[in-house]
């Protein structure tokens, strides 16, 4: 489960490292992106409206409802590929 602090406490590494962080879902068209903002966007890497893609759902609750299949870090250092909300978290701890 993850809360709405670990979702800021993402946006600001990711702030403090001139990154992103983005989140690809199992089965769904939508992605959620951290960086400076959190939004979201589609396949083609567009932004979309939250609503459209995600509803009335708050960022922490779509990372707890929808099923990651891969998190996209990209910083200065480079990007990597995470498999787990915990590996992520472990990252930004």
């Amino acid at each position: 489960m993850i809360t709405r602090g670990d979702v800021e406490r993402i946006r600001e590494w990711a702030v403090r490292r001139g990154g992103r962080v983005t989140f690809v879902f199992r089965g769904y068209r939508y992605r959620l992106v951290i960086g400076r903002f959190i939004h979201a966007e589609d396949e083609e890497g567009r932004t979309v409206e939250w609503g459209r893609a995600f509803g009335a759902q708050l960022p922490h609750q779509v990372l707890s409802s929808l099923a990651v299949e891969r998190i996209v870090v990209r910083s200065a250092e480079g990007e990597r590929i995470l498999r787990s909300l915990r590996e992520l978290m472990e990252l930004v701890q």
